[in-house]
């Protein structure tokens, strides 16, 4: 059965972005009409690691997976991609850029917004302001891997997911323009990623990442039903003092 067509494109939705932070209303629909959206079926690739950085994507459905192969042979997932953030922005920084990994649909299909060719050159070229924002979000993710080889080197397990929940968390609230990160602390946080997921990303096994999480769930720390695709981070606090190695 063929995947449905994707949705129709309301420019007013990217407007709280961060790849478009700073530009006006019209820059922002310049942008829209100059991409091409499409739908990416579940767990196909978007952009291999290593290939050209020929595009620039943002995400208005569904999450990619970002993950990196080793020289080991074995897959490390570096970061979920939700709605509202983007993808390859390597892209903006002209030729001879490669992407650094892999992005491919995860837990369903993703939609995406595409610049590429002549239509990333014109963004490019009539804003530079999306370049900044691109560096900003490169800084960010460089410090991101720093964090995460310290940890994988030194970190226990427990300290490692939290870690991973609360990037979770926060890349949800950048999505959103911050949205989340304001909303009232007693409401739940409720974030698509599986057990697997975070075990990949805390770079430990299922059957490690599952003990420490049922019991996050029985401290009420964490929501949701066991084993089920999406978590629910009911105290933000205790978490990010699990993280920094405290007790409940």
């Amino acid at each position: 059965m063929p995947s449905a067509p994707p949705p129709k494109l309301d420019p007013a939705s990217l407007a709280a972005s961060p790849l478009f932070a700073g530009l006006s209303t019209a820059a922002v629909e310049e942008a829209a009409d100059l991409g091409r959206v499409r739908r990416v079926p579940r767990d196909h690739v978007l952009f291999e690691q290593g290939a050209p950085a020929d595009a620039l994507h943002l995400v208005l459905a569904g999450r990619l997976r970002v993950a990196r192969g080793t020289d080991a042979g074995e897959r490390q997932v570096l970061r979920f991609v939700g709605p509202g953030l983007p993808a390859g922005v390597l892209a903006l920084l002209g030729a001879d850029q490669h992407y650094p990994a892999t992005a491919s649909a995860a837990g369903g299909d993703a939609v995406v917004l595409s610049w590429e060719g002549a239509a990333l050159r014109r963004l490019a070229e009539r804003h530079p302001a999306l370049l900044a924002n691109a560096m900003r979000a490169l800084s960010g993710r460089a410090q991101e891997a720093h964090e995460r080889l310290a940890e994988m080197a030194a970190e226990p397990v427990e300290r490692r997911l939290a870690r991973a929940l609360l990037r979770l968390v926060r890349d949800a609230a950048d999505g959103a323009g911050g949205a989340a990160a304001a909303a009232p602390t007693a409401a739940p946080i409720r974030l698509a990623v599986s057990r697997q997921e975070l075990a990949d990303m805390a770079g430990t096994t299922l059957a490690t990442a599952s003990r420490v999480l049922s019991r996050w769930r029985r401290a009420g720390v964490l929501g949701g039903a066991p084993g089920r695709v999406r978590v629910e981070v009911r105290e933000p606090a205790t978490l990010a003092r699990l993280a920094e190695g405290g007790g409940r």
